[in-house]
């Protein structure tokens, strides 16, 4: 039995946030509209993981790290606010999008204003 098959029950939710250059102002107000949509959704007390200051083209530690805990089975649900938090190139950004539901993890994109209005 792997690792991946030992928390495939109880895998939990993360959310992945990054910006460049480094915003001290903006970050809280998108992870805090992140969590709230992950309390919306009944998934409590995410896993957060930050690369502020980070470019798409260097390497981003934490989002290292998340790929490793989903592809362990620890993370199971990735809330974003779109694929573009992922890398600004599109391609690059689908890739990391498909190892991670590759993996078995749910990639959930906040929804726009409009959209949270109707729900």
């Amino acid at each position: 039995m792997s690792a991946a098959d030992t928390y495939r029950g109880r895998a939990g939710t993360a959310v992945y946030l990054r910006c460049y250059p480094y915003d001290q102002w903006r970050m809280p107000v998108h992870l805090r509209a992140l969590e709230e949509h992950a309390r919306r959704l009944g998934h409590h007390a995410p896993e957060i993981f930050l690369d502020n200051g980070v470019s798409h083209r260097a390497a981003r530690p934490q989002l290292t790290l998340l790929l490793a805990r989903v592809a362990m089975g620890v993370v199971g649900t990735v809330l974003i606010p779109g694929l573009w938090v992922l890398s600004l190139d599109d391609h690059t950004a689908d890739s990391v999008a498909l190892f991670l539901r590759g993996h078995g993890a749910e990639v959930v994109e906040l929804p726009h204003h409009r959209e949270l209005a109707l729900q």
